[in-house]
């Protein structure tokens, strides 16, 4: 085998193995949120058709189901530390559309620790615009939780003596490759 051939094994061979590094996520949409104090922002990303955020709409329900999972960066696409993850159902009845199951996540340290707000009563929820637009579905609206702290976000136990306010709003064009039906 030549010196030449052999580089060029070792070149491809080093290529497939690299780890794959990415730098052209696209933002869609922010979250923006109030915490311990300080205003912040976290994105709304993908990277071709994955994302972490998405949109699922239920036909039989009349129902629309939304996680919008924001990233610390705009460069980041599956970041669990220091993310801000708020999920809810939109339910359509007539003219007139009902959030349900609103939750919100502030995943201070991944799912190891952080702040949930996952039941009635914790999160006062507005959706004040759902709308269908040129490639996607442009969403907005705004939240208001009270979160308890977890050490344990996985299990879903939280210590209620321990809370956070976190008050916020959202503005997203989720593309239509995030959106779903069933």
């Amino acid at each position: 085998m030549s010196h030449f051939m052999f580089r060029d094994i070792a070149l491809a061979a080093a290529l497939f193995l690299a780890p794959t590094f990415c730098y052209a996520q696209d933002v869609f949409g922010t979250l923006t949120a109030t915490i311990e104090g300080a205003e912040r922002s976290w994105f709304l990303t993908s990277d071709g058709g994955q994302s972490q955020s998405h949109g699922l709409k239920i036909a039989v329900a009349n129902m629309q189901s939304f996680s919008l999972w924001g990233q610390p960066t705009a460069d980041t696409v599956a970041e669990a530390k220091d993310s801000l993850l708020l999920k809810f159902d939109i339910m359509a009845v007539g003219g007139t559309t009902m959030p349900l199951n609103v939750s919100l996540t502030y995943l201070a340290d991944g799912w190891a620790s952080g702040w949930l707000a996952n039941e009635e009563g914790q999160t006062v929820f507005t959706l004040s615009t759902l709308e269908e637009v040129d490639g996607g579905l442009f969403l907005e609206g705004s939240f208001a939780s009270t979160a308890y702290y977890s050490d344990n976000l996985v299990s879903g136990q939280v210590d209620p003596s321990q809370t956070m306010q976190i008050d916020g709003r959202f503005s997203a064009t989720l593309p239509e490759a995030l959106l779903q039906d069933q």
